[in-house]
């Protein structure tokens, strides 16, 4: 098989496959990277449900996961009666899901199976770390479906972007919301290291500094909130652990002084674009605690609802949008 993806991914682990809708075609990127990284043993999750044979939300068919004999995955209990593979349980996990208990089983034969992992926050660092101890060398996380799923999840290495058809009709929206997308992912940390050191060792919902890194009194109300309104008017620094919304954004774009806003991560950003658009024209600018490096986008020119793009011109207009490699894993 050609090598398409393993190439850009290189030795990183996890690899974490996002999509931008439902259907993006994840599962298809998943099969193709897993063929491609040939006789290595990989450990396979999933934040939400990936492997079913039809979509439970739109009705239509969905590729299968099929792992080699060797290979690592961890499913909820519910999901064994789905697998056909023959299993060896090599750990049972704390984290409980609509489904049952988390476990790590090890594939003794070929065989498809079922993914219904961790999604809570802080669950999948553990859960990568007991992979590689069990021998994988390589993690592969299914990201559910939209980058908002994976916000607090504890996602780390790199990604793979999914997208497609199934977003929208109108393919330049689609090609929007994607550039959006890779922009957010590409945000860096502060330049400043004291600045850095301050981010990394708070646990506070909100904090206020200066763009030196001076900690700077947050004002508060009467339970809790931060005052926005009532911010220094001078450039300052703002530290929000939680999602990054509209109001926030809108708020902080009229405070009259350039703000740069850290969030945790680029998938903490729930903010449409229309919101963060506002806010870097009123000066600010966006930074993140733990960058996230998206790899590749996976384009999926077919729609699980009835329509589809030009696959060529799809490609097309995604390249010309980005500056990262965009292939189409169904024909290449």
């Amino acid at each position: 098989m050609e090598q398409l993806l393993a190439p850009l991914v290189g030795d990183a682990s996890p690899v974490t496959l996002i999509g931008l809708c439902k259907n993006a075609g994840k599962t298809t990127t998943m099969r193709r990277l897993m063929n491609e990284l040939g006789e290595e043993c990989l450990g396979l999750t999933s934040v939400g449900r990936d492997g079913e044979c039809t979509d439970l939300v739109t009705g239509t068919e969905k590729p299968d996961l099929y792992l080699k004999a060797g290979d690592l995955f961890a499913t909820a209990r519910g999901m064994l009666s789905l697998c056909d593979a023959t299993l060896e349980v090599v750990d049972l996990t704390d984290v409980m899901t609509p489904l049952g208990p988390v476990g790590v089983f090890r594939a003794l034969s070929d065989g498809y199976v079922q993914l219904a992992g961790p999604s809570a926050a802080g669950q999948l660092p553990p859960l990568t770390q007991r992979f590689r101890e069990l021998g994988a060398q390589r993690v592969l996380i299914d990201g559910a479906a939209g980058r908002k799923s994976l916000a607090g999840a504890g996602v780390e290495g790199v990604a793979l972007l999914c997208t497609g058809a199934s977003l929208d009709r109108n393919m330049e929206l689609v090609v929007a919301e994607t550039a959006h997308t890779c922009w957010l992912f590409a945000r860096k940390r502060p330049e400043n290291t004291r600045l850095c050191q301050a981010l990394d060792a708070l646990e506070a919902r909100f904090a206020l500094f200066t763009p030196e890194g001076e900690p700077a009194e947050l004002p508060l109300d009467e339970s809790g909130a931060p005052k926005w309104n009532k911010l220094p008017r001078q450039p300052m620094v703002v530290w929000a652990a939680g999602g990054i919304t509209d109001p926030l954004l809108k708020t902080l774009a009229r405070r009259g002084a350039p703000t740069t806003l850290v969030a945790s991560d680029a998938t903490h950003v729930l903010a449409g674009r229309a919101a963060l658009e506002l806010f870097l024209r009123s000066g600010g600018e966006l930074a993140v605690r733990r960058e996230l490096t998206i790899a590749a986008v996976a384009a999926n020119p077919w729609s699980a609802y009835g329509w589809h793009f030009e696959a060529d011109r799809f490609v097309h207009a995604l390249q010309e949008a980005l500056d990262l490699p965009v292939v189409n894993v169904k024909e290449e």
